[in-house]
């Protein structure tokens, strides 16, 4: 059963159930439900939005979401235990079972979201991918890290599990940063459930904290996480180099010249943190690789 049922089950019936009856043709195609006040909800295909009753005509709550019924959504989503999420909540957006994100917008108060309006749930897949030549030579020898550069949907995540699932066939010891609870969306508090990966799981930690906890007390030899971009999480990267760990990493980047235009991310090309950066295609045809680049 695709993932995306999973997800449905856990937001309140009508809506749940009518969600529930999409065709098992049209599910896996389904990346997003987007959940907004006034407006009718829309599903992400392909990385373009389509409304769900194009697929469900008689879903009679889509075509506009009352207030009410987004509050109940997100009360159904935390399971009622909002303090539980306060700390993702601060980042727009938590974690739920299975590794589905859900992005959330509105009005910000002094003690966090005062107003919701909007819900972005993101559907959690072990989706993997190729990875060419280019790619599985350094892979297999790691004498310097790998970056994975795209924009947002263009499958940074994906190329990432994909190697964390090459290296979890090898004898390498290696450390999993999945701040977010996505790069191994089928761990439950850390633990692999339906794919075993030999690694050392760090989740719903801060990127540079988790880093610089694997590296005291873990030994590894490669550190695996998502999206660098604050000094932070440069400097704990730099704290990993000291100590002879190689990174594999991601970006939010298009192309070579903007990569350098990015100062934190100039600054470990300039120490030679990356041997290799692999530029995917984009949202339309999301973890395919358009460019490699082998760095000096």
């Amino acid at each position: 059963m695709d993932e995306y049922y999973h997800l449905v089950r856990q937001l309140p019936n009508p809506m749940g159930s009518q969600l529930g009856a999409l065709s098992a043709q049209i599910a896996p195609f389904v990346q997003e439900i987007r959940l907004r006040v006034g407006q009718p909800l829309l599903f992400t295909m392909k990385g373009r939005l389509t409304p769900c009753t194009k697929f469900l005509p008689g879903a009679d709550f889509a075509a506009k979401l009352e207030r009410e019924s987004l509050r109940q959504c997100f009360l159904s989503l935390c399971r009622h235990s909002v303090y539980a999420y306060e700390e993702e909540l601060r980042q727009g957006y938590f974690t739920i079972p299975g590794g589905n994100r859900v992005g959330v917008a509105g009005v910000w108060g002094p003690h966090g979201f005062s107003v919701i309006t909007s819900l972005s749930l993101r559907v959690a897949r072990w989706i993997t991918c190729d990875l060419p030549a280019q790619v599985l030579q350094p892979l297999s020898v790691l004498q310097r890290g790998i970056l994975v550069a795209g924009l947002p949907g263009s499958g940074k995540t994906t190329f990432l599990r994909t190697m964390i699932q090459y290296l979890g066939n090898s004898n390498r010891v290696f450390s999993v940063v999945d701040e977010r609870g996505e790069l191994l969306c089928g761990t439950t508090r850390g633990l692999p459930q339906e794919h075993e990966i030999r690694c050392d799981v760090y989740t719903q930690l801060a990127k540079a904290k988790a880093i610089s906890m694997a590296l005291r007390c873990m030994n590894p030899q490669v550190i695996i996480c998502d999206e660098l971009g604050t000094e932070a999480d440069v400097q704990a990267v730099e704290q990993g180099l000291a100590s002879g760990v190689v990174f594999l990493a991601s970006v939010h980047c298009d192309t070579p010249e903007n990569l350098y235009q990015k100062p934190q991310i100039a600054r470990l090309l300039a120490m030679n943190a990356f041997g290799t950066v692999v530029f995917l295609d984009g949202r339309e045809h999301p973890g395919t690789v358009a460019k490699v680049v082998t760095l000096p």
